[in-house]
């Protein structure tokens, strides 16, 4: 079991890495798009960009909670009661 936390944890933090990269990147081409006055700039960044940055924040969150179904996982949780 430790190797699926392990696995799980891994891919949880690469997911992460990419949400917070896609999501620079959003900002940073409608940021240009805006600076320049591109309108095709702005959407592309504004939909197609940033519907994969969403995808890969969903399978992030996944990846988290299905964290807390392992043994470690359980035992790293904090308690609700406390």
């Amino acid at each position: 079991m430790i190797a699926v936390y392990r696995i799980l944890l891994a891919a949880t933090r690469i997911c992460l890495f990419v949400f917070l990269l896609g999501g620079f990147l959003v900002v940073a081409g409608q940021t240009v798009g805006i600076i320049v006055g591109s309108g095709p700039i702005m959407t592309t960044f504004g939909t197609d960009v940033a519907d994969n940055v969403c995808v890969v924040a969903g399978i992030a969150g996944i990846l988290a909670f299905l964290l807390l179904y392992t043994r470690e996982g359980r035992e790293n949780a904090p308690d609700a009661e406390e």
